[in-house]
């Protein structure tokens, strides 16, 4: 198993910080296929850390080799803050642009599963994503197949 950590300040800028060490850890481990959508994972979750938790934030990468399909790359991003008690329902904009409240719903579109737990010390939101790349249906070059199946399980550890 790889794995590969960070610590951040809480600062905006972390999001991009994030985004340049998952996308190199990534195509370190040969896993190209992740990287747009684990960039993405990793810039909501940091963002919101950021906003809404306390202290630094950290984010780590663990990829667990698969049975010979694909292998799992696990995200974790953490703070020392309090989290949620229930997974938050979109917040509504009170200047009517809506510009808030759509990352988490990302973030569950983009994973195979993910969830959040209380640490002693803080909070972590963890995600995991299939390392399988996308395929491609038989008879019709270039034309993107699915993704493997999801399964939603936000309050597992």
């Amino acid at each position: 198993m790889d794995r590969a950590r960070w610590i951040l300040p809480p600062v905006p800028e972390s999001a991009r910080s994030a985004r340049r060490q998952v996308s190199a850890q990534l195509t370190d481990w040969g896993l190209p296929q992740v990287v747009d959508d684990a960039t993405l994972v990793v810039s909501e979750l940091v963002t919101n850390a950021v906003c809404h938790g306390s202290g630094p934030v950290w984010h780590a990468l663990r990829r667990v080799p698969g049975d010979g399909a694909a292998d799992v790359v696990r995200l974790e991003v953490g703070d020392h803050g309090r989290g949620w008690g229930d997974t938050p329902a979109p917040r509504t904009s009170t200047d009517g642009l809506n510009c808030g409240g759509r990352g988490l719903p990302l973030v569950e579109a983009l994973s195979s599963h993910w969830g959040a737990r209380r640490l002693p010390h803080g909070f972590v939101v963890w995600v995991e994503m299939s390392g399988r790349p996308l395929t491609v249906t038989p008879g019709t070059p270039g034309t993107p197949g699915t993704k493997p199946p999801r399964r939603k399980s936000p309050h597992s550890s």
